[in-house]
C-alpha cells in the first residue's frame, strides 16, 4: 500500500504554455495551457481566449518516494471530460490515464522535480520533495559519466600504497 506522505504529485505549468523536457524520461511531457497568458503576450490572443477559455491541464508526474512512478494525463478525468470531447473533434490523441514506470532512480528524479519546480516550469499538486537526497542523481542523460582524473590518480596511489606496506610487511618477516 502506498503511503500518500511517499507520494508527490508535479503538473507541468510553464509561464508560456510551455512543455517539459524531463531528462530522466528522456522525452517531452505536455504543459498546461491558459489561455490568459497568451493575452498579456500577444494582442492577437482574444479569439484563443475565446475559443479555450477553461485551462488545459498538462500532464503530471507522479512519483512515489519508495520508487516507483507515473506520468498522469488528468484530461481522462471526469472533470475534464468537456476539454477532452473538444480535443477529441479537432483530432487530437491523448496519453494513458496512468503510465507506470517500471524503472525510477528516486533520486535523479527528485532532483529533475525539483529544478522543474524551482525554474517555474512545474508545481506541485500533492505531497512535498524531500529536503536532502540519498543518493547521487544522475545529471547527464546524453554522455556516459567520465571518472575525474584526479580521482584515478588518488586511487591509482592508493593501490600502489597498499602493495608497498605489503611488500615492506613482507621483507620485515625474512
Amino acid at each position: 500500500m502506498v503511503r500518500a506522505a511517499n507520494v508527490v504529485e508535479v503538473e507541468i505549468d510553464g509561464p508560456q504554455n510551455q512543455g517539459l523536457m524531463f531528462g530522466p524520461l528522456q522525452r517531452r511531457l505536455r504543459g498546461r495551457f491558459d489561455s490568459s497568458r497568451l493575452l498579456r503576450m500577444d494582442d492577437g490572443a482574444a479569439g484563443v481566449a475565446r475559443e479555450w477559455p477553461e485551462p488545459i491541464p498538462g500532464q503530471r508526474l507522479r512519483l512515489d518516494l519508495d520508487g516507483a512512478a507515473a506520468v498522469v494525463e488528468p484530461l481522462h478525468d471526469a472533470e475534464h471530460a468537456t476539454i477532452k470531447e473538444k480535443l477529441n473533434k479537432r483530432g487530437s490523441t491523448f496519453a494513458p490515464a496512468v503510465e507506470t514506470i517500471a524503472t525510477v532512480h528516486v533520486p535523479t528524479w527528485v532532483y529533475w522535480l525539483r529544478r522543474a519546480v524551482e525554474a517555474g516550469h512545474a508545481r506541485i499538486v500533492s505531497g512535498q520533495l524531500p529536503e536532502k537526497l540519498t543518493g547521487a542523481p544522475q545529471l547527464n542523460f546524453l554522455t556516459p559519466a567520465v571518472a575525474d582524473p584526479v580521482d584515478k590518480l588518488t586511487a591509482a596511489l592508493d593501490r600502489q600504497s597498499a602493495l608497498l606496506e605489503q611488500l615492506l610487511t613482507a621483507l620485515a618477516q625474512r
